[in-house]
């Protein structure tokens, strides 16, 4: 109950400080009337974009897991495991409550926490890798043009690109590192002792630690599994060319059409991968500035305030808005208590 209170207050507090930063920034009448001169098929478009990111992420963990550890209802699940996961993501710093949501999701639905881990280790390894290579393309297709034109643009780029490479290269370390992967959970044990939030670190470790094998085992299948992790990286690319897209039909929408969609994908590349050394939750505000920043290019002076809001909503408090119904308002218990 805590830990919903916590979550539903979080949602609530970052609601009201962007709905009361744009209102006393452009004022709630201006706003509507902006909006309501808009080019609606280009904004429905957008939203179409945004459930397209979900359900191919929604597939990519249906895929990983149907080959691991195939579970009744498996595509419904995978849906609501993606749900969980960007809603938890979407309230934490970094994004971190992502994947241990949907870890905890999917022991719950009865996949072993080896196998879940596993499933949940090679999807985010999937997604640094795709990443990267995305975000390769666009310094090849775009880096001069944006270098020319924005300030610091160095520094946006190359800072969030090396946070990718160490993740990725600490994802791969612990995917196959046994030793490793038990001094970091000996690690996490002691903090969690120390705060007094497990007692007996011993028992814990132990009954972790069989799981911990099957992890490990299970993770070298994902040299055996080539075909699905193919499949999982299209899948993958697919979904965050759907979200890359976004920014350009909001573009579009305000009637604009001089700028060509892979430079405004490229932009939407370069902000976000900008947005993970943001140690705030949805990298509050450093989101809102870099998306001024990079697409006050492209969008005139008396419209970008409007096309950071569709942005917004669009992107980040849609995921908060559909997750939170599911994680606060029809918890796992609950709904497999309705299914029984």
């Amino acid at each position: 109950m805590k830990s919903k209170i916590l979550n539903l207050a979080v949602v609530i507090i970052s609601a009201f400080i962007f709905i009361t930063f744009f209102l006393f920034t452009k004022g709630l009448k201006a706003l509507i009337d902006e909006i309501m001169t808009l080019n609606f098929s280009w904004l429905l478009t957008a939203i179409i974009l945004i459930i397209a990111f979900w359900i191919f992420e929604s597939l990519v963990i249906y895929v990983i897991t149907k080959e691991l550890h195939p579970i009744d209802d498996l595509f419904i699940k995978s849906i609501r495991f993606q749900i969980i996961g960007q809603f938890f993501g979407a309230i934490t710093p970094f994004s971190a409550g992502s994947h241990p949501a949907q870890l905890y999701e999917m022991t719950e639905s009865g996949i072993p926490i080896g196998i879940a881990g596993s499933i949940s280790m090679i999807k985010f390894i999937i997604h640094q890798i795709t990443n990267i290579l995305i975000l390769l393309m666009a310094f090849l297709l775009r880096f001069n043009y944006f270098y020319s034109r924005v300030n610091y643009f160095l520094y946006l780029c190359f800072s969030g690109l090396i946070v990718h490479i160490i993740t990725m290269i600490l994802a791969v370390l612990f995917l196959f590192s046994h030793k490793l992967t038990k001094k970091l959970l000996i690690l996490i044990f002691k903090i969690l002792n120390r705060f007094k939030l497990l007692k007996n670190i011993d028992s814990s470790y132990n009954k972790v630690e069989k799981e911990l094998e099957n992890f490990h085992e299970n993770a070298l299948l994902i040299t055996k599994y080539k075909k699905m992790c193919m499949k999982a990286s299209i899948l993958t690319i697919l979904q965050w060319l759907a979200f890359f897209s976004i920014p350009y039909c909001i573009y579009r929408s305000f009637g604009f059409n001089a700028e060509d969609i892979i430079t405004m994908i490229a932009a939407q590349v370069f902000l976000v991968n900008f947005m993970v050394i943001i140690p705030l939750p949805g990298a509050e505000g450093g989101a809102e500035g870099g998306f001024y920043l990079i697409y006050g290019l492209f969008f005139k002076s008396g419209t970008i305030i409007t096309a950071i809001f569709l942005w917004r909503l669009i992107t980040y408090y849609s995921s908060i808005a559909i997750g939170s119904i599911l994680s606060l308002l029809f918890p796992h218990n609950s709904l497999q208590k309705n299914k029984t």
